[in-house]
């Protein structure tokens, strides 16, 4: 995270108000090489549904999902 560009509190609030992420560019993710791992496993579980409906054609393990979620919490690792 901290390789990534800052960001204001106005650009990082409006992509909160749209569910987006502030480092969404015309052309999609602008830090695609740097992006955090929450970001890589967006869309490969149930709990980080896409919500566009896409997903891979084997979700994740369910108790691997489970250790994503608590390594999750207990770095306090959240999208935007």
């Amino acid at each position: 995270m901290s390789r990534l560009p800052v960001k204001s509190d106005a650009e990082r609030d409006t992509a909160l108000a749209n569910l987006s992420c502030p480092h969404l560019d015309a052309k999609g993710c602008s830090v695609y090489l740097e992006r955090p791992l929450i970001c890589r496993l967006f869309g490969t579980t149930p709990r980080l549904a896409c919500p566009h409906g896409r997903r891979p054609d084997e979700m994740i393990d369910p108790k691997i999902e489970q250790e994503i979620q608590r390594f999750f919490l207990e770095v306090r690792h959240v999208l935007v």
